[in-house]
């Protein structure tokens, strides 16, 4: 039991990732909503002056006086929230979760106190509670605040309003029976709404964890966890207007280990090979090229640099095996530039073969 009301109240707070979608989400109502509210707000205080010229005899003078002071400050509460929420981006992720949650905590407090206080002014006078029962019905259902909050301010504001309605002129019974009722209701909803979206929500992130894992699957090489062919292309890009240095390597007599010892221990060899590379280049600038091949990408570094970098690989591999390379560098200018490099290294890596294997060319 106590774990249910933890979680139906929202105690615990959500995930990050999940509490930013609910931030977000709050970010686009919140700019609606004030901009609706200083629009109303203006409106209900210009047609305050046109009131007062028919105001009934019976209702004293400061009735209207009370209300523009209402108009005016949830007028200003309804301000400072789209201040906030309009220069603050929610696609960029540009807004602190504290200060948003501040924000809407100022309006939803001053929105539930002006309700309170136009609905009592107004019932005094036998009129209508509508102000209170529709604004607290868009304290209930237009923000995506935790339950713990929004049900204690829905509950504060109601049970208050009925003490103030019993003691400035009394309840009927009518009313004691349906007040508890909507209570109730706007509680319910209030649940429901903020549960249902906070399902949206994980599912949305689950969906974003999923795109990203497949997205990533399809640039990686799944036998040597190098990036491949589509993440070089996407890598080059990237590199444009800088300069690199681009290799392009292979495992000495790759074909005999395979006939020699098998598939199994020529996949060793490359998986081997590629630790050796990630960790002298960095995983983000090797690539799987294809079969045995693999192609080295780094921002341009001097031959005598490049090559002792080759050095160390070569002791990585503790005579395990040879290889060959042949590496380019320059300026890269567009996407073009790629297979001219890819020529060029390829160009170079041939001529280390052909001069006796076990050596980078450059």
């Amino acid at each position: 039991m106590r774990f249910s009301v933890k979680k139906v109240l929202g105690i615990e707070k959500p995930r990050d990732d999940i509490q930013f979608i609910l931030d977000c989400a709050n970010i686009r109502n919140s700019r609606v909503i004030s901009i609706i509210i200083m629009i109303m707000e203006i409106i209900c205080f210009g047609i305050s002056f046109s009131f007062e010229v028919n105001l009934d005899p019976s209702i004293p003078n400061s009735w209207m006086f009370h209300h523009r002071i209402a108009y005016v400050t949830l007028f200003t509460a309804a301000a400072q929230l789209f201040l906030y929420v309009v220069t603050h981006s929610a696609e960029m992720g540009r807004f602190s979760h504290r200060a948003l949650t501040v924000r809407i905590g100022i309006f939803l407090t001053t929105l539930s106190a002006f309700a309170i206080y136009v609905s009592i002014l107004d019932y005094v006078l036998k009129e209508q509670i509508l102000v209170f029962v529709t604004l607290e019905l868009l304290l209930a259902c237009i923000f995506m605040v935790r339950p713990i909050f929004s049900v204690a301010l829905i509950t504060i504001s109601f049970w208050f309003f009925y003490w103030l309605m019993d003691k400035v002129a009394g309840v009927s019974a009518a009313t004691n029976v349906n007040y508890p009722i909507l209570y109730v209701f706007f509680v319910i909803v209030n649940i429901a709404r903020y549960y249902q979206y906070l399902k949206v929500a994980r599912q949305t992130v689950m969906n974003h964890a999923l795109a990203e894992r497949l997205r990533e699957s399809s640039l990686t090489d799944a036998l040597t966890k190098l990036k491949n062919r589509a993440a070089l292309r996407l890598r080059f890009e990237e590199m444009i207007g800088s300069e690199i240095t681009m290799m392009l390597t292979d495992i000495d007599d790759f074909k005999s280990h395979n006939d020699k010892f098998g598939h199994a221990r020529g996949d060793e060899l490359l998986v081997k090979f590629a630790c050796i590379l990630q960790a002298e280049f960095g995983a983000e600038n090797c690539f799987r090229y294809g079969g045995d091949e693999y192609l080295v990408m780094v921002p341009r570094l001097s031959s005598d640099d490049f090559l002792t970098k080759i050095k160390n690989c070569a002791a990585a591999i503790n005579g395990d095996f040879t290889f060959s390379g042949g590496f380019s560098s320059g300026p890269v200018s567009s996407l073009k530039d790629m297979d001219a490099f890819i020529k060029a290294a390829d160009a170079k890596l041939y001529q280390a073969k052909r001069e006796g294997k076990n050596r980078v060319l450059g």
